[in-house]
């Protein structure tokens, strides 16, 4: 099934190829890209009673396409393999489609179908999305807007996750963000709603949203540092099992983040001080949840989780092939007990623009 799956992504991807090289003489030009992922993340939970895990492994997405009206439109197709290490498969898990048509005005942009999220440009915090569902989920099904302005953008889109049948509940996630920046200062949001429907056999409707407003601050021009930043959020959330009839509960919490930088290395620390942001985690797990499991283990009696990386963070080769690596070890502090995680994330992106202006500067 996957080799077949395999099989009809490449005959699609020569068909595109085709097609372009029949209008060849028009104003179309030929589009592609490789991005690559790899990533290990390590969770050593024992100690706060949570699961512990590994989780090694590495992803190729390999596009092309066709883009015209000087590049502001196109339509791209590609796949995402992704293979975990450990795993006894002779090819990958689920290779998935990648299928979308991409506009890209002055201030205006728009993407519609199945494309990847790092075209996002919100940052979203790991209250809505954890380390671990960045890199499984690296894709959006649905539809994106962006609007960049002079100091800032905002941004909404959709991603449906499930369709409703017999073996899968309807799920799709409504998410938005904006940030504006003058001088020092920054301010801005992050949303999400995420609506987890029932299946044909299992009624009920659970409702999660979570918005997330901020402010901070820069101060590296102030001291001989690459960074120093500080940022204020308050998360509150909504959220309602329909089925069991009970009445809307609303989590809320502070979260404090402090980054400081020098020579690519640097210090992450993030103090959350509020309630349980997960309270429906028994009943529905990470079904309805996509944020990090340690906003989940806040009780009545403990309402304060620390966490602090210490990392190194570094890109090459910007203007022709970027590759970044992101290497830290992280210390969680949560109801007086501590746990620890590692992560390794290396990526390298490829496109025929980066190549063509680096071609561009050399020849000049």
């Amino acid at each position: 099934m996957i080799m077949k799956i395999f099989r009809k992504t490449i005959i699609a991807l020569f068909s595109v190829l085709g097609l372009f090289t029949a209008t060849q003489a028009s104003a179309q030009k030929l589009l592609w890209s490789a991005d690559f992922d790899f990533n290990f993340d390590n969770r050593e939970n024992a100690q706060l009673s949570l699961p512990s895990y590994t989780l090694f492994g590495a992803r190729l997405t390999p596009q092309i396409g066709i883009g015209w009206g000087k590049s502001q439109h196109s339509l791209m197709i590609g796949t995402d393999l992704t293979k975990t290490f450990g795993r006894d498969t002779r090819f990958c898990e689920n290779p998935e489609l990648l299928l979308y048509y991409n506009y890209r005005g002055r201030a205006f942009g728009a993407t519609a179908g199945i494309f990847p999220r790092k075209k996002l440009l919100g940052d979203y915090s790991g209250t809505i999305a954890s380390d671990s569902v960045r890199f499984c989920d690296k894709n959006i099904e649905g539809l994106l807007m962006q609007y960049k302005g002079i100091g800032g953008y905002i941004e909404l889109g959709i991603d449906w996750d499930g369709f409703y049948s017999v073996e899968e509940r309807e799920k799709f996630r409504i998410f938005s963000a904006g940030e504006y920046t003058r001088q020092v200062f920054t301010c801005g949001y992050t949303l999400s709603v995420y609506h987890y429907a029932g299946r044909v056999d299992v009624p009920g409707v659970v409702d999660n949203i979570a918005v997330q407003p901020y402010v901070g601050a820069k101060f590296e021009h102030l001291i001989p540092l690459d960074r120093l930043s500080l940022t204020a959020s308050w998360i509150q959330t909504f959220q309602r099992d329909r089925r069991s009839g009970e009445k809307m509960v609303m989590p809320y919490g502070g979260e404090v983040r402090l980054r400081i930088e020098k020579w690519n290395f640097g210090i992450d620390n993030r103090l959350y001080i509020g309630d349980n942001l997960m309270p429906y985690y028994n009943r529905y797990g990470s079904e309805l949840y996509a944020g990090d499991r340690l906003y989940s283990m806040v009780s009545n009696a403990h309402k304060c989780y620390n966490r602090t990386e210490i990392y190194y963070q570094r890109t090459w080769w910007t203007n022709a092939i970027p590759v970044s690596l992101h290497a830290g070890f992280s210390l969680h502090f949560l109801a007086g007990k501590m746990a620890t995680s590692q992560l390794i994330q290396l990526s390298v992106a490829l496109d025929n623009h980066r190549l063509k202006t680096n071609r561009k500067k050399k020849d000049n």
